[in-house]
């Protein structure tokens, strides 16, 4: 499977005819106050359980400040890892027909990097550091890396589009922060639309080539489910949960300790299928996975 080159001409005309000169793009404030959201309530990890009831209007609007240098951060760090990979496969002889989107795509996604890292410094005087979970990421077979590091990329971008939309949208928000997150939203309709195109490709290629079509499609739906576990455990950080103040208040012992009750609490499994019904759909309509069960993801 090839990918269409009218819809790659149809990307790259859109990014250029949207293009902008990223450090005019937004009107920067020397600071924000304190007495704001940061983000959309129901977006706040504790949102649907009883936890979230305890919290007063001012623990809530110091939640919204660190849980969204939290997501802010996971961008930073996610985007370096897909510029890192785009980077190294850009000139591939198999990726020859996506090649000139690539640099349209890295470009965009520098951008993106330095409005969100500068958001976290500018305001919060930090981006949070990487937390590692087990993703299930590292040890995938030779053949299969890439469509793993494009279906990671694709899992990704939605996720952090689901908050940008509707933070995006969102007139209660201070300006800074609801154009960041428009802007993201914006940019990355035209990355989903690229990424899906690779990923159905390479699912396709993967099973054509294997020897045994049956255990690669079960090997590759393990792996798929892996990733959806692995970025719903990072909407979930300790850091934030320290930083809010909130964790003692609230009855646990530190941060770790809120953050693993939230992130197995029942009633968090709906916020979790809200958040990546649109990617599982993709998923599960390109047959890489039967299904994703949100109750026990």
């Amino acid at each position: 499977m090839k990918i269409d080159n009218t819809r790659m001409a149809r990307l790259i005309d859109l990014s250029k005819n949207k293009s902008h000169d990223p450090y005019e793009r937004f009107e920067w404030p020397s600071s924000i106050e304190e007495d704001t959201l940061w983000c959309n309530e129901e977006l706040l990890t504790t949102h649907g359980t009883e936890f979230h009831e305890i919290l007063s209007s001012e623990q809530v609007r110091a939640l919204s400040k660190w849980e969204s240098v939290n997501f802010f951060s996971l961008n930073v760090h996610g985007i370096r890892g897909v510029l890192e990979f785009s980077s190294r496969c850009i000139y591939e002889e198999k990726y020859k027909d996506i090649s000139e989107y690539l640099h349209v795509f890295i470009g965009e996604e520098n951008f993106h990097m330095w409005f969100f890292a500068k958001a976290c410094l500018d305001y919060a005087g930090k981006i949070y550091p990487n937390l590692k979970f087990d993703a299930g990421r590292n040890d995938a077979p030779h053949p299969h890396n890439d469509l793993y590091m494009f279906a990671s990329t694709l899992i990704f971008e939605e996720f952090v589009d689901f908050y940008n939309h509707r933070v995006g949208v969102n007139n209660e928000i201070v300006p800074i922060l609801k154009e960041i997150n428009y802007q993201h939203h914006v940019d990355e309709s035209r990355h989903v639309s690229f990424g899906r195109d690779v990923v159905r490709r390479l699912y396709e290629e993967a099973i054509a080539e294997s020897p045994d079509a049956e255990a690669a499609r079960s090997e590759i739906s393990g792996k798929v489910i892996n990733l959806f576990k692995y970025f719903t455990s990072l909407m979930y950080n300790p850091l934030a949960y320290r930083d809010a103040d909130i964790y003692r208040p609230l009855g646990f012992s530190s941060g770790s300790a809120m953050r693993n009750a939230l992130r197995n609490h029942p009633s968090r499994a709906a916020a979790h299928e809200t958040w990546f019904k649109r990617s599982a759909d993709f998923f599960c309509k390109a047959q890489m996975v039967d299904r994703i069960d949100f109750q026990t993801l």
